[in-house]
């Protein structure tokens, strides 16, 4: 059975429970996807400081909002959206347009030590630490849809699902970030 389709019927069965007013479900549930959740906002540039503020925010308006919630669809899709509404409006609020460096540094800080090579570990940690700079330099579509699609491993509908777009528009955006993170690496090469 593929990990999706269990995922998916597990989070079913459980916001089924919780909209007949199982708690305990409605836990399980937003548990399930709680490192997805601050994994996005990492990767959309909520400071390590803010992300479990910002993931908070996220677990309220799942729960304000569950009765909203269209069954049949992919749950993941809808957290996934949320996500990446509350990490917008988060960087409205604190009025931050770019991402601080320290959200990717704290990260790249917090990694466990990658092995018995020091040298490669770096190395991987220094190509780590310069895509990120560039998806930084993305336009916030650009980020979403190469996060969700490259980095979180969401087919294209799903993404288009999770940010209320056309699969069309998702191949776009990603296809424009790729470009761009291929250029922006390149001039990096050069300097």
């Amino acid at each position: 059975m593929d990990p999706i389709d269990h995922d998916e019927k597990r989070d079913r069965a459980l916001i089924e429970a919780a909209l007949d007013g199982d708690v305990r479900a409605l836990e399980q549930l937003l548990l399930a996807h709680e490192s997805r959740v601050l994994r996005v906002l990492r990767l959309m540039g909520v400071t390590a400081a803010d992300r479990e503020d910002v993931a908070q925010e996220v677990f309220l308006r799942v729960f304000r909002h569950l009765s909203r919630f269209r069954r049949g669809h992919a749950f993941g899709g809808w957290i996934y959206r949320i996500t990446v509404n509350a990490a917008h409006d988060h960087r409205k609020k604190a009025g931050a347009r770019r991402r601080s460096e320290a959200a990717w540094d704290s990260d790249l800080d917090e990694a466990p030590d990658e092995g018995p090579d020091p040298a490669e570990a770096a190395s991987r940690a220094e190509r780590a630490r310069r895509l990120e700079q560039a998806v930084e330099q993305l336009s916030e579509r650009e980020r979403e849809a190469f996060v969700l699609c490259e980095l979180e491993g969401l087919e294209t509908r799903q993404v288009a699902q999770a940010l209320g777009v056309t699969s069309i528009t998702v191949r776009r955006h990603l296809s424009r970030a790729r470009r761009r993170l291929q250029r922006i690496l390149a001039e990096e090469k050069k300097s």
